[in-house]
C-alpha cells in the first residue's frame, strides 16, 4: 500500500466533522456516551494486549 501525504489542515477538518457527527448522534439519542467512547477508542477497555500487539495496532492506524 502506497503512503499518501495528508496535510495537518485536512486532518483537523476530518476530526472536526467527526466530532460534529458524534454530537448530532448524541443529541438524537442514537448512541449513548459510553457507546460513542467505545466506538472512538483505539483499544477497547477490556482488551488484553501485549506491547508488540499494541505497536502493530498503532502502525495499522497511523502508519509509520
Amino acid at each position: 500500500m502506497k503512503a499518501r501525504t495528508v496535510s495537518f489542515e485536512t486532518l483537523q477538518n476530518d476530526k472536526r466533522r467527526a466530532r460534529m457527527r458524534d454530537e448530532r448522534r448524541l443529541a438524537r439519542d442514537e448512541v449513548t456516551p459510553e457507546q460513542l467512547q467505545r466506538e472512538n477508542s483505539l483499544v477497547s477497555t477490556g482488551a488484553k494486549i501485549t506491547i508488540p500487539d499494541f505497536c502493530a495496532t498503532l502502525e495499522r492506524h497511523y502508519g509509520r
